[in-house]
């Protein structure tokens, strides 16, 4: 069923990446008509978690950020599809990435990173990066059900040189490197992904709301002495992005318990506020809380007692 899926839509993705970028955007147009407007794609989960996150805003306003909200994730949608046929110099032209000289020092000195980036804006085209790094780039993931899709996005984020790894094979790789001196990487993370509920354990304050999160990129660059760095990435117009290395700390390893993660969300937060429709608001984000988890919870400094 699975494979039955995957080369039943294939056609279409292979045709859809190969027609210029004026043409795809008007097909995103017809997507975002008939999920926001006919399908109602999630609608009230948007409404739901945009209310809560900016509940000064009226209802009007929690509606035109739904509509562009959404409008935004099919583009993301249809900017993966494109990914596939895409070129390093039309990427190049679509996704900047200003002063990456302080993160290609820390290559030079055989010192890995971690990076740490959120839903917001472009996470997909971040493979222009590859261009730009002197690092192995190594992009931390958490596979997807359908064997066949999974491997499809495996091979549009790897096209550059990235390699993706679960969580656990990113340890293994950085003792390995550490043991053998071998070459060092950097570890992207997109961080604020949800746990499921059976995983929730950790949580911290995010939009004002106690939130659960991961801590891996936190104990990763811990347990190695790592610097670590937010990626922050702009829209500046449709299919224009522009991002930016922000340190957090040099050495995680020195750093207070949740402190990277914190400082993770801090920031996150400050950014998303800045451009509110381009965040990805159709996940429930806050249907979990300390009060309904199986594990021993443990809460971020920041969690009002």
């Amino acid at each position: 069923m699975q494979a039955l899926a995957f080369y039943a839509a294939y056609p279409l993705i292979w045709l859809i990446a190969r027609l210029p970028f004026s043409v795809i955007y008007m097909i995103s147009d017809v997507v975002y008509f008939f999920l926001y407007y006919v399908i109602k794609y999630r609608r009230k989960t948007v409404l739901a978690n945009l209310a809560l996150a900016f509940p000064q805003k009226t209802k009007s306003q929690l509606q035109q950020l739904s509509r562009e909200s959404t409008r935004h994730f099919c583009d993301l949608f249809i900017e993966m599809i494109k990914s596939t046929a895409i070129s390093k110099q039309q990427l190049k032209k679509r996704f900047i990435c200003r002063e990456v000289g302080e993160i290609n020092a820390f290559a030079e000195a055989n010192q890995p990173v971690v990076v740490m980036l959120g839903h917001q804006a472009s996470y997909e085209w971040t493979i222009a990066l590859d261009d730009l790094l002197k690092f192995k780039s190594y992009a931390v993931y958490k596979p997807i059900k359908n064997k066949y899709f999974d491997q499809f996005i495996r091979n549009i984020r790897s096209k550059f040189g990235t390699t993706l790894v679960p969580m656990k094979r990113a340890y293994a790789l950085l003792k390995k490197s550490q043991q053998s001196n071998q070459e060092v990487g950097l570890f992207a993370l997109v961080a604020d992904q949800s746990p499921k509920p059976s995983a929730a354990q950790f949580f911290t304050q995010f939009f004002n709301k106690t939130t659960p999160v991961f801590l891996g990129g936190e104990r990763m660059a811990h347990q190695y002495a790592m610097p670590v760095y937010f990626l922050r990435i702009e829209k500046k117009q449709r299919g224009h992005y522009e991002a930016y290395f922000e340190k957090i700390t040099d050495n995680a390893q020195k750093e207070k318990d949740w402190y990277v993660t914190d400082t993770f969300f801090e920031k996150l937060e400050e950014q998303i506020k800045q451009q509110p429709a381009y965040y990805l608001w159709s996940h429930k984000r806050w249907k979990i809380d300390p009060s309904n988890v199986r594990r021993t919870v443990e809460l971020s400094p920041r969690v009002p007692l």
